[in-house]
């Protein structure tokens, strides 16, 4: 029993006792939440030792009553004790094994009549015995004459032998046949579930005391939502199929993927994952470049492929009924490739269009506000001049809207999603104006004596016309045969000529600005460069009355990027009438 004084009691600091606890660094204990529950001071004893110390409830869990989960504290001392604190044992400890019985497990508590030096608990467990993944349950042998009682809670369930704690008790049955015979307990993994803090006291194998230490203070106050921190870890591991757990915090991520993951640099891909997604005031490289610089590279880790941060897409689909003029509106959240939420199909009538789309932005938002994001429509013919960018985004909590056209806003064509021959021209053209990295798009006059027939000729004999640029809203015999020769790119002004024979269109200085601005550009820089256009426009400063960036309408039609279709979504009875 020697050198054990790390087993305490916890009461009133009037001396009045409540439970038990367990000192795990220089100066803090933790211990249960209902045993501190209603003190902000206690009062904290090592039996043998020091019977006069005062503590501070510096942190407690999400327990409230009874049942509750998160049933666990800590204490902070005034002055730190002449004692040693507690070991832990591995995590693994009692995992069920093969010919071997569960291991005799001991407590001390401090039960009515044994208030001065405590008496002890026989135990046995195991890893298989898991309550609601919170608890384990514990028992009590009746051969033992000491059972569970009110003063163990928050004692340290330790091994008889090593004297390595795997756990804290939190209750006990006290009624009916089984009084003081079973009993439950959170065991490491539970405890370090809600106090992240533990994993600087454990024996962990993936990762050294002082860097994992100093890597979890580091990432302490990051704040990434669960969807967020799923994205960034898939894009580290990106052939990882299996499901990941709603990570907590992003702590949380890093032991998941340090101990659930295989590989050598599974952390270094992490790390360096997460340093693209930006985190502010994070030194994350600097961390590495410390302790582990022959994994890095001029400063730089190796062990993943970072390219450009990650980018977001809410992806609305308007599919026009069979029969009526409705609509199935549908919305698709999308990181770097992957969906992370949807919702719909909503049937709504045309001129609900704006403002069912507004509100599902506003749900949405919270999923891509930490990345570039931008917003796709894709929509039949008749709504691809809508003006969009024009509409607003109800971000929840901001103190007003703002204009749409402050992140990139593009439209595409609904039928592009069918197999058609169509969609194999579009993957084509696209292929190729990605190849030579330019946009270069074909000047559209508005003054063109041509047909449907005429323009279909033109675009299908020159594969080499990627993108189209309209000095107005273009007729819809033009827009029909760019969209059935597979043309992925067109930009517009929406502007009606009438019938005027196009006297005050002024289609050359507004072709020769638009061109000029994204003749160079690459593709698929081309919706970031069209906002920055629309935005300068507006402004008082750079913008004038024949600003390309007015009224601009950009049709960007990527094949390789597809949202949900709602007819899938159907068949399960999942359509909204609105």
């Amino acid at each position: 029993m020697a050198g054990m004084h790390w087993r305490a009691r916890i009461g009133t600091v009037d001396g009045v006792p409540r439970g038990a606890g367990v000192l795990v660094d220089g100066a803090r204990l933790i211990t249960c939440a209902h045993v501190v529950e209603g003190l902000a001071e206690v009062s904290v004893a090592l039996p043998g030792l020091d019977d006069a110390l005062r503590g501070t409830v510096a942190w407690v869990g999400d327990w409230r009553r009874v049942g509750d989960r998160g049933d666990l504290a800590v204490i902070a001392l005034d002055r730190p004790p002449d004692a040693t604190p507690c070991a832990f044992a591995p995590l693994d400890v009692l995992r069920p094994r093969p010919g071997h019985a569960a291991p005799e497990l001991r407590a001390l508590g401090f039960p009515f009549g044994h208030d001065e030096v405590g008496t002890h608990v026989t135990l046995r467990t195991s890893a298989d015995r898991l309550l609601g993944q919170e608890w384990l349950e514990i028992d009590v042998e009746r051969a033992h004459l000491q059972c569970l009682a009110e003063g163990f809670s928050g004692a340290a369930v330790y091994d008889q032998e090593s004297h390595l704690v795997v756990g804290i008790l939190t209750d006990a049955v006290l009624e009916d046949t089984a009084a003081g015979h079973i009993g439950r307990m959170l065991p490491l993994d539970t405890i370090r579930r809600h106090w992240e803090e533990l994993d600087d006291l454990l024996p962990l194998d993936w990762l050294p005391d002082a860097p994992r230490r100093e890597l979890r203070a580091l990432l302490s106050d990051v704040r990434i939502d669960a969807g967020n921190l799923e994205l960034i870890v898939r894009r580290a591991f990106p052939t990882f199929r299996r499901p990941l757990p709603a990570f907590r915090s992003v702590w949380h991520a890093v032991r998941h993927v340090a101990e659930e993951l295989t590989g050598e640099d599974r952390l270094v891909r992490l790390l360096d994952s997460l340093r693209a997604a930006g985190p502010p005031g994070v030194d994350i490289g600097g961390w590495l470049r410390r302790w582990m610089p022959e994994q890095c590279e001029g400063g730089r880790a190796t062990g993943a492929a970072i390219g450009a941060a990650p980018t977001g897409s809410v992806m609305f689909r308007a599919e026009s009924m069979t029969r009526g003029a409705g609509l199935d509106l549908s919305v698709c959240t999308v990181v770097d490739g992957l969906p992370v939420a949807r919702a719909g199909p909503f049937r709504i009538r045309p001129r609900q269009l704006r403002t069912k789309v507004e509100a599902l932005l506003a749900e949405q938002i919270c999923r891509v506000h930490e990345f570039d994001w931008m917003v796709e429509f894709v929509v039949p013919e008749r709504l691809m001049s809508e003006p969009y960018e024009e509409w607003q985004i109800h971000e929840p909590g901001a103190a007003r809207p703002r204009p749409l056209r402050t992140v990139p806003v593009v439209v595409r064509h609904m039928d592009r999603l069918k197999p058609l021959t169509v969609s194999r021209l579009t993957r084509r053209r696209w292929e190729t104006v990605r190849a030579r990295g330019e946009t270069r798009p074909r000047r559209v006059e508005c003054g063109l004596p041509y047909g449907y027939d005429e323009f279909h000729d033109w675009l299908d004999a020159d594969d080499d016309v990627c993108a189209l640029a309209y000095a107005a809203t273009p007729v819809g015999d033009w827009l029909a045969a760019a969209l059935d020769t597979g043309v992925p790119i067109m930009l517009w002004r929406r502007h009606d000529c009438g019938d005027e024979g196009h006297a005050h269109c002024a289609p050359d200085k507004f072709l020769d600005r638009l061109t000029e601005a994204v003749a160079a550009l690459d593709p698929d820089r081309l919706p970031f460069e069209v906002m920055r256009l629309r935005k300068e426009a507006r402004s008082p400063d750079k913008g004038d009355a024949e600003h390309c960036g007015h009224r601009l309408t950009l049709f960007w039609d990527d094949p390789e990027r597809k949202p949900d279709p709602p007819l899938a979504m159907r068949t399960t009875g999942s359509v909204e009438r609105v």
